[in-house]
């Protein structure tokens, strides 16, 4: 990377130009995602590269009341799943966490059938250890928090048992 590409890349981070150009990759990038899986019936981007697994939560909009179906990495910690509120570094918090932080029910897929879950957002000093659980797979989630000027959210995905 020559240093002219370096300067110029490191002065965007964390901007509004930064945010507006990653954000827009990010939305196209997941809007790509969720058409690969329509088309597959699921069975197409269930990993990144390098082989991190992608779940998807469905949440309910909380102004909307619809249902939203979103691609994420995680990690699983015990018999839960585990997720971050990202938004791949940038300093908008993304709709997904506004949604499960107004209505703390929804379900995770991983591949077989979806599991109705409560997204319980994580407190310190479990969050900083499931973080580290995250940057372990994928490790620009360390940048994300550098970039993004914030906490990231983390998620336990806690499975609901039938009458809960």
């Amino acid at each position: 990377m020559s240093p002219a590409y370096r300067a110029t890349t490191v002065g965007l981070v964390g901007s509004r130009a930064y945010d507006l150009l990653w954000g827009t990759t990010l939305r196209a990038t997941t809007r790509a995602h969720q058409l690969l899986d329509r088309m597959s019936g699921g069975r197409l981007m269930r990993h990144f590269p390098g082989g991190a697994p992608v779940v998807w939560i469905t949440t309910t909009g909380r102004r909307s009341g619809q249902t939203r179906r979103t691609p994420l990495l995680a990690v699983r910690d015990g018999d839960a799943w585990v997720v971050a509120g990202s938004n791949a570094g940038q300093e908008r918090v993304p709709d997904w966490v506004h949604n499960v932080r107004a209505d703390p029910r929804g379900a995770v897929d991983t591949g077989s059938d979806p599991t109705s879950v409560e997204f319980v957002e994580v407190a310190e000093p479990d969050r900083s250890r499931l973080y580290s659980l995250l940057v372990s797979q994928w490790g620009a989630y360390a940048m994300y928090e550098r970039n993004a000027g914030r906490t990231i959210p983390v998620f336990r995905l806690r499975p609901v048992l039938d009458g809960e």
